[in-house]
């Protein structure tokens, strides 16, 4: 739809001004067709292991989840964040077994996250020899049963075994495992300004839903015997999907298990209408196991309210930040960069003031990872995220603080529909028809965010509604700094406002924290 210039203003400033806050929003789309109420979305990100690093692909899947959560309740649903740690399984009997040969009490009471983390990575160095051994023999169709009855293998298969049946020295092991990761991951989401409502794990996924979802798999004829383990073999089925294994050959459960019940009983907790899992593309073939199993379990219904919102596993945070890098660390050095950042640009500095560095950080961060297509392979460039450059956290941050200050003469800002046709037609012009085109266009960039779950969409709009901002005030080539030579009329007070109203509405569903909050 196309509007002449001179009515525009007349439909859009007044409109923006109603809605404030709720402008971009939709609320209709979370609505129940069928019964009363909101649509209910379960949604789980972030999901890092214990026993491993917090890899860039955890890092994304947080940000992504975050924003998806921000981004669906402004569409009127109900959303339940969970954080689904992996807190047990093969990889922590691994780090098990690591600890009886590498572990150190003095070590791990000085720094139990930093020794855990080194005492995995030794094990899991030697380990990898033993995996690749098994590998090869599973692919040239040899029986790797004596492989992984010696060794490392062996070892963490009976450091889990153990847990398993719930070994009191297995189990106490593996709560000293979990504690300080936990509270670990918790301090660095505060940090993020990111919240979950359940945190939960493998291991509390119970027994009982455990077993109800082996037996039914068995009397179904889904899972069957082969060489110890229990399997499914989607090729009997009828699809190509391989195998994926319920119950491994030494009578421990599996990822595919585990997530089975996990997604049974939040069926049953959480009755949703929704669920969709943020994690990185190599999983791919994971979750459509999982979705195919839950349809031949003839819950069909179940299986269709079911997603997989994959990423591109790929990021340069190891390679930039050093392999076993904390995640309290990482953090560290984007806000040392960005203070840096900030001295080196001492006329974006006087516009944020002092107090917003450390926010600035956080956002820089959280705008830069949002700001590649998922699908994308995605590099962690520091130095790039908390630079001024268009597009960027830190410049998001210094728009929306000029905008404060450029309408602080108007404390007492104009409603739009007082506005007089004189004020109105100085509206008009070429710079502001299309800054008020770019801010019509805002509902339609949030309804195309939410449709392709891509929030890169809102990044690239946010660059577009900035740069369309500079072009409205005029640059003093002579004094070499941005400034306002024009005055800034009612109308044109109304129109900053509904920009900077925009903004705010379109960084806040980015998880970003503005610098006056």
């Amino acid at each position: 739809m196309v509007f002449r210039p001179s009515v525009l203003p007349r439909l859009l400033l007044p409109y923006i001004h109603d809605r404030k806050e709720s402008y971009g929003c939709n609320p209709t789309l979370g609505l129940r067709e069928s019964a009363p109420g909101r649509k209910s979305l379960v949604l789980e990100f972030s999901s890092p292991n214990i026993a491993s690093e917090f890899h860039g692909k955890h890092l994304r899947s947080t940000i992504l989840g975050a924003h998806f959560a921000k981004l669906f309740e402004s569409m009127g649903w109900d959303v339940i964040k969970i954080n689904y740690i992996g807190d047990w399984g093969k990889q922590i009997g691994l780090l098990g077994a690591g600890w009886e040969r590498f572990g150190s009490e003095d070590l791990f009471r000085q720094d139990p996250v930093g020794h855990l983390r080194n005492v995995y990575a030794k094990v899991d160095e030697l380990f990898q020899p033993e995996l690749e051994a098994s590998k090869k023999a599973r692919d040239t169709r040899k029986d790797t049963a004596e492989i992984e009855s010696r060794g490392l293998y062996a070892a963490r298969d009976a450091f889990f075994q153990r847990m398993e049946v719930r070994e009191e020295g297995a189990m106490a092991s593996w709560k000293r495992f979990c504690e300080p990761s936990t509270q670990n991951f918790i301090s660095f989401y505060r940090r993020l300004n990111i919240s979950f409502d359940e945190h939960s794990g493998e291991s509390k996924v119970s027994s009982e839903i455990m077993a109800e979802v082996e037996d039914l798999l068995k009397r179904k004829g889904i899972c069957e015997e082969s060489n110890g383990s229990w399997i499914v073999d989607f090729k009997k089925h009828g699809h190509r999907l391989g195998v994926g294994i319920i119950r491994g050959r030494k009578g421990t459960s599996t990822y595919l298990h585990r997530d089975l019940g996990a997604l049974l009983e939040r069926w049953r907790k959480h009755s949703f209408d929704k669920m969709i899992y943020v994690v990185a593309s190599d999983h791919d073939m994971h979750f459509k196991r999982l979705f195919k199993i839950v349809e031949l379990m003839d819950l069909p219904d179940l299986a269709s309210r079911l997603q997989h919102v994959h990423f591109s596993k790929v990021s340069k945070m190891a390679e930039k930040l050093g392999v076993g890098s904390r995640l309290g660390e990482t953090l560290d050095e984007v806000e040392r960069e960005m203070v840096a950042s900030v001295r080196a640009n001492p006329a974006k500095a006087a516009v944020l003031g002092e107090q917003a560095v450390a926010t600035m950080g956080v956002n820089a961060l959280l705008a830069h990872e949002l700001a590649s297509k998922r699908t994308s392979d995605h590099a962690f460039d520091i130095g790039s995220m908390t630079s001024f450059a268009n597009g960027t956290g830190p410049d998001f941050q210094v728009w929306y603080a000029r905008l404060e200050l450029l309408l602080q003469p108007h404390s007492q800002r104009p409603n739009p529909t007082d506005l007089s046709d004189a004020d109105l037609a100085t509206l008009e012009g070429p710079r502001y028809s299309h800054l008020l085109r770019l801010l019509a266009q805002y509902p339609d960039v949030t309804g195309a965010s939410y449709n392709h779950m891509e929030p890169m969409i809102i990044v690239v709009y946010l660059s577009n509604v900035t740069a369309q901002l500079s072009s409205c005030l005029t640059y003093n080539q002579g004094e070499g700094k941005e400034s306002e030579d024009f005055p800034i009329n009612p109308a044109v007070a109304a129109l900053y406002e509904s920009a900077r109203q925009v903004l705010e509405n379109a960084m806040k569903l980015l998880g970003l924290t503005l610098v006056s909050d």
